[in-house]
């Protein structure tokens, strides 16, 4: 790569010191500058750039910048970069708002620019291989996707709660796996410190027919990561956190001409799972990828983005309500 693309990042906590560190090892970028307005996490970077405000980057002849402050931060920082005309990669979730996401969406598109939404667990080796599988037809007709996503509260998000920190995760990665957009939903939640929901269940129905499931918390001592999918074929069980894929198959297959013959316990086998560079250096490659003329496709779009949180703003809703709640329906355009 004879060119090198000149990066930033805006927003240094967690999230923000990852995206850095990533782009500081990247062949093909150079990370030029990093922007906070907390001179204490400033200084958590000697050697690089360090300025306090995303203006502050728009003087640097930037080629991308990634968007990591806090969700409220979002939007007005994307719309930045689109006016500037400047690449963007936005963390998750795209933003606070399903009507804010959308803003986000229209301003990149108008202008042209290449964007892309942080849903790292997408590239995680075992859910990316179960999508593999999935979107290659190698185990029939898809009933139902299990996801469960717990652990210890990290004390890094205060600004929003498990729905759009954690749950968009799953609700992304659901509508993702069965290539299908979410049509409704309803949920529960559950606030134990507060100000904010720390545990969410939710069921979702997919286009088509299939279900989704999606628990969330931040409030268990044990920490999980699985998909489970429920197939013709049998059960398909991913665990991001143990890097492993398995597959219970189903010896009694349903009947092709649509009959159901049920279900019964076949050989486990454990699939094969490459290995993969780290979910953020892959997005980051993607992108770059992109922006360099050498690849077209794997990244996160900001339709899909704004579709996951769209989804989580139903969640939320059907919790408060009580009410089976519809997504919005552009949505479901965009994910379409």
């Amino acid at each position: 790569m004879a060119r090198k693309l000149r990066a930033a990042v805006v927003g240094l906590g967690w999230a923000g010191g990852v995206h850095a560190r990533t782009l500081d090892a990247l062949d093909g970028v150079e990370l030029v500058a990093l922007a906070d307005p907390d001179p204490r996490r400033r200084t958590r970077f000697p050697g690089h750039c360090t300025v306090p405000r995303l203006r502050d980057l728009l003087l640097m002849d930037l080629d991308y910048c990634v968007v990591a402050a806090p969700t409220a931060a979002h939007e007005h920082l994307a719309l930045q970069l689109a006016a500037a005309g400047i690449p963007a990669l936005v963390e998750k979730p795209l933003a606070s708002t399903a009507a804010a996401a959308r803003r986000i969406e229209d301003a990149f598109h108008a202008v042209g620019v290449p964007a892309a939404v942080g849903h790292t667990e997408r590239h995680t080796a075992p859910v990316a291989e179960l999508a593999r599988l999935l979107h290659a037809g190698e185990f029939g007709a898809l009933w139902h996707i299990d996801a469960r996503r717990q652990g210890p509260y990290s004390g890094r998000i205060r600004d929003v709660g498990v729905t759009l920190d954690l749950a968009v995760h799953d609700l992304d990665l659901g509508a993702w796996l069965a290539e299908a957009p979410i049509e409704s939903v309803s949920a529960d939640t559950v606030r134990v410190a507060g100000p904010h929901e720390d545990l969410v269940t939710a069921t979702a129905r997919l286009s088509g027919g299939p279900l989704l499931s999606v628990h969330a918390d931040w409030i268990s001592s044990y920490k999980a990561r699985t998909v489970q999918v429920r197939t013709e074929a049998g059960l398909l069980i991913s665990d991001a956190i143990a890097g492993t894929l398995s597959l219970h198959a189903n010896s009694a297959p349903v009947d092709g001409q649509g009959g159901f013959r049920g279900v019964s316990s076949g050989p486990s086998i454990a699939l094969p799972v490459a290995e993969r560079p780290a979910p953020f250096t892959v997005q980051h490659a993607l992108l770059r990828d992109v922006l360099l003329g050498h690849g077209d496709g794997g990244l996160v779009t900001l339709a899909d983005g704004a579709a996951a949180v769209a989804a989580a703003e139903a969640v939320l809703a059907a919790a408060a309500t009580g009410r089976t709640t519809p997504v919005a329906a552009r949505a479901l355009a965009a994910a379409a």
